[in-house]
């Protein structure tokens, strides 16, 4: 008899054995030099070509102004955020007004236009119109310079509370200093001029303080991140001194390009073109600007001057609210007010910039770590069949 086969399965057959599920799929050749070369070798598993980040990480070990220059920069950036930013605050604050000429018109509130009638709450309107310029500055470095919003804060990347509470404590005891030195400046230099006006009364006074205390924060902050920040970082993307090929004269421009230097001069002569003041004020404000400029740079970071801005304002509003009157355009300021601010700024970065050097704050971003070797791994054993 031949052989019969049993009735039970006696295993697949090697012949028909079928390609397991999970076999290996071997990457193609790359691209040789020549068909055949010795870089023409087959790989497993495939090279996988690394997603590009949604955000680009600023370079390690920069500055503050330098952290705009990411991969993505490019020269047209830097215009094209602006022309973002200031059609969106625009349009941000073209909303709010809106908004507050119909609640006028269904309340029949007599006023000019962005205003309600009352110094407090005209203050209120005035400081609402300045902070949304911060969700502006915001939204145009995410979406157009493809970057975190939190590099606007500091080299980490993002708002260092601690470092600003440090700050703010030295602002307090630098703003006391100042303003009563004004006054007491004001005494000897002008005597028999009163230095307050008649006050305003307890129930403006409270609701003035009450919106001082509410939005003047967020007030300087956001002008500390659209000049100190957004304004500060743009300009200094610019400049490449180590790009080959070029001049001695070129090499020498792109340094000073990338200096700190236009940074600083550029932000400070925004700022004080901002303001709607003339003679001694408009000085006092060029100094200001210019000081918190130096000094964000030189800490990495926004904190300091955030801090200072914050409590200078604090206290200008307040004394301010005790009269009830809260427009200072066209102000002209004089010369002790302007030496009282330069005694603040010097003596405000003075001590911040030694308490950075003796607590290490850092003011360049971190540097890359350094990834460990990969450890040599034998290829995988060809398939065996049985």
């Amino acid at each position: 008899m031949g052989n019969v086969p049993p009735p039970w399965p006696s295993g697949p057959d090697p012949r028909e054995r079928a390609v397991p599920q999970h076999s290996q799929v071997w990457a193609s050749p790359g691209q040789a030099a020549h068909p055949g070369g010795p870089d023409a070798v087959w790989a497993w598993p495939p090279p996988v070509k690394p997603p590009r980040p949604r955000v680009d990480t600023p370079p390690p070990g920069v500055p503050y102004h330098r952290m705009g220059r990411t991969e993505r920069h490019r020269w047209w950036k830097p215009p094209l955020a602006i022309g973002c930013a200031i059609p969106l605050s625009f349009g941000l604050g073209l909303f709010f007004v809106l908004v507050l000429e119909l609640v006028k018109a269904i309340r029949h509130i007599p006023a000019d236009v962005a205003e309600l009638g009352h110094p407090v709450a005209d203050l209120a309107v005035e400081l609402v119109l300045v902070i949304v310029l911060l969700p502006a500055v915001l939204i145009a470095v995410r979406v157009v310079q493809r970057r975190r919003a939190g590099t606007l804060s500091s080299v980490e990347g993002r708002l260092r509370w601690r470092w600003l509470l440090r700050c703010t404590a030295v602002a307090v005891g630098c703003v006391v200093v100042s303003f009563g030195g004004l006054m007491a400046l004001l005494v000897i230099t002008e005597p028999g001029e009163p230095l307050f006006g008649e006050f305003a009364g307890m129930e403006t006074f409270l609701a003035a303080l009450a919106v001082i205390f509410l939005l003047v924060p967020f007030q300087a902050a956001a002008e500390e991140y659209a000049l100190r920040g957004f304004l500060m970082q743009l300009v200094g993307g610019y400049g490449d001194p180590t790009r080959p090929g070029r001049s001695a004269p070129g090499r020498l421009f792109h340094r000073f390009l990338a200096s700190p230097v236009p940074a600083i001069l550029v932000s400070g002569l925004i700022f004080t073109l901002l303001h709607d003041y003339y003679d001694w004020a408009l000085l006092d404000v060029a100094v200001f600007g210019l000081g918190m400029a130096w000094l964000t740079w030189y800490t990495g970071g926004l904190e300091a001057a955030i801090a200072l801005h914050v409590v200078h304002n604090l206290v200008a509003f307040v004394l301010a609210a005790y009269e009830g009157d809260f427009d200072s355009s066209g102000d002209t300021g004089s010369w002790q007010s302007l030496l009282a601010t330069i005694v603040e700024v010097s003596v405000f970065c003075l001590v911040v910039a030694w308490m950075r050097r003796k607590q290490a704050i850092r003011h360049t971003t971190p540097e890359a770590e350094a990834t460990p070797p990969a450890r040599p791994q034998s290829p995988p054993p060809s398939p065996q069949w049985s």
